[in-house]
C-alpha cells in the first residue's frame, strides 16, 4: 500500500511538471533603446513645496519594436515589471514607475500605446503584483510600444543629480 501511494504521488508530480514545463507561458526579454536617453537639463514646476514636476518629450517615441518572426512563439502579452497601472485612457495605458532615493521617491508616469503592423490598437492592461500586463488583442507581424505624451517626472524638491529608470518589458506567449 505504501508503494502505491509513492507511485501515485510521483506520477502526479511528474504530470504537474510536464504541464508546467509545456508551458502555457514563456519568457523572452524584448530589449530596445539599451543606451541611456539623456533628458539634459530640465526645469519644472514646484508642487506643494515637496516635488518638482517635469514634463519631457523623448526624441524617439518608440520604446519597443519587435517582429513576430524574431520570436520563438506567438506573443500574447507584454509584462512591464516594477510598474503600477495608473489609468486607461483613450490614448493608451498610463503606468507609473517609482525609483526610490535617499531624498524620496522619483515617480515617472508614461502613457503607452500599442501599435500592431503600423496601426494603433486598443490595449487592455491589468495589475499583476508589481507588474502591469498588456494583452495583445490579435496576431501581428510587427509590434511597437510608443510613448504618447511627454514623460511626467516628479522629483523630490531636495534631489540633485542624475536618475535612471528602466522600462523592463517581457514578452509572454504560448
Amino acid at each position: 500500500m505504501n508503494d502505491n501511494v509513492k507511485f501515485v504521488f510521483t506520477f502526479l508530480l511528474l504530470i504537474s511538471l510536464i504541464v508546467i514545463n509545456r508551458g502555457t507561458a514563456f519568457s523572452q526579454p524584448l530589449i530596445i533603446n539599451q543606451a541611456a536617453i539623456s533628458l539634459g537639463s530640465v526645469n519644472g514646476e514646484v508642487i506643494n513645496n515637496q516635488y518638482v514636476s517635469i514634463a519631457k518629450v523623448l526624441s524617439n517615441s518608440v520604446l519597443l519594436s519587435v517582429k513576430q518572426s524574431e520570436l520563438e512563439t506567438k506573443l500574447q502579452s507584454l509584462l512591464i515589471d516594477n510598474a503600477v497601472l495608473n489609468q486607461k485612457n483613450n490614448s493608451g495605458i498610463s503606468i507609473v514607475i517609482t525609483e526610490p532615493t535617499a531624498q524620496g521617491d522619483i515617480n515617472v508616469e508614461v502613457i503607452l500605446e500599442l501599435w500592431l503592423d503600423g496601426r494603433r490598437v486598443s490595449v487592455t492592461g491589468e495589475q499583476m503584483g508589481s507588474s502591469v500586463r498588456l494583452n495583445i488583442p490579435k496576431e501581428f507581424n510587427y509590434i511597437e510600444i510608443k510613448m504618447v505624451n511627454p514623460l511626467k517626472i516628479h522629483v523630490p524638491l531636495s534631489y540633485r543629480g542624475d536618475f535612471n529608470f528602466v522600462l523592463d518589458v517581457e514578452g509572454w506567449g504560448g
